[in-house]
């Protein structure tokens, strides 16, 4: 079993436009919502690849019921903790015209002391069914930024690998307690330990600094189709050579998901691991609505991943 965590999940509002202006009155081709937030989103790949996995998190109101009723339907196993605030929404602007994508993503409800001891009792249970578990995204109120590397711990006492893909503070913090794997999520800013994440040599840099502050495999994306993965003897360089993109909005968890499974199967090293996570991402970044449903996409996209140890 595979096992996620969603501290800070939405409800996504996907919205798409034919050329979008800015300070323009603008039509709406379609609309539908979804579940949302980077651990749920895991959850959903490792469903789409015929895995088990259970989703954790904080859940609240009318959205995080719909939410919780959805992820049944898809298979996955839920253990969420409900609050008294309503789960935050995003809104996300599909481009059909250029292929961009806009993210509006609201900061989320208030998360209580009681909350806290409520989700970190419901996550120690958890563990005993899980052999890898992730925690992902940002934080609502409430959660002090050492939250992940507490849940971290409790994973390891508890024998589970831990999987961080987080950005800023939390990130960090996570690290200092030495998760299995960590990904920054550098999409705000572009950066992580104060280095700008532009070339080839800055994602080296980056990833050796993640193994250094404890992590065994370090994951530093470079653009959207290039991932750079070190661990404390390698380097590797991974990308993607098929460039027909429709949505990146859960590539990166995807790829996140493609790691949680490939550490489940035994027999696989660590390029294996690297060319299945990219081809899960790829998968994932070539539907325009919902993420891959079938672990043959998977097959099929590692034709299209090439990886090199530099």
């Amino acid at each position: 079993m595979i096992g996620t965590v969603t501290l800070n999940p939405a409800m996504d509002v996907i919205l798409e436009v034919n050329n979008l202006k800015i300070n323009h009155y603008n039509k709406v081709l379609n609309a539908h919502t979804t579940s949302g937030g980077k651990g749920i989103n895991v959850s959903k790949a490792v469903r789409g690849c015929g895995r088990e996995t259970i989703a954790i998190g904080f859940l609240g109101g009318g959205r995080g019921r719909m939410i919780e009723e959805e992820l049944r339907e898809m298979g996955i196993t839920t253990n969420f903790w409900h609050i008294e605030e309503k789960t935050r929404s995003n809104t996300i602007i599909s481009d059909k015209k250029t292929g961009q994508h806009t993210l509006l993503s609201e900061t989320g409800p208030k998360i209580t002391e009681y909350d806290l001891e409520m989700l970190k009792s419901i996550f120690y249970r958890v563990m005993s069914q899980c052999s890898v578990v992730t925690l992902s995204g940002s934080l609502p109120r409430g959660v002090p930024v050492n939250i992940y590397g507490d849940l971290i711990s409790i994973a390891k006492e508890r024998g589970v690998k831990t999987i961080l893909n987080t950005s800023g503070e939390q990130f960090i913090k996570g690290l200092e307690k030495k998760p299995f794997l960590a990904k920054p999520d550098i999409r705000e800013s572009n950066e992580v330990f104060g280095i700008a994440i532009n070339k080839e040599e800055d994602a080296i840099k980056a990833a050796k600094q993640i193994i250094q502050r404890g992590a065994e495999i370090g994951v530093v994306s470079l653009q959207n189709e290039k991932d750079i993965i070190a661990t404390q003897d390698e380097i590797w360089f991974a990308e993607t050579t098929y460039h027909e993109i429709v949505n990146i909005i859960g590539a990166g968890d995807a790829l996140i998901a493609g790691f949680a499974i490939a550490l489940t199967e035994e027999g696989k090293n660590l390029e294996e691991a690297i060319k299945f996570s990219m081809a899960c991402a790829l998968a994932s970044a070539l539907r325009e609505e919902e993420e891959f449903s079938s672990r043959e996409e998977v097959e099929r996209c590692l034709q299209c991943v090439n990886v090199k140890r530099l």
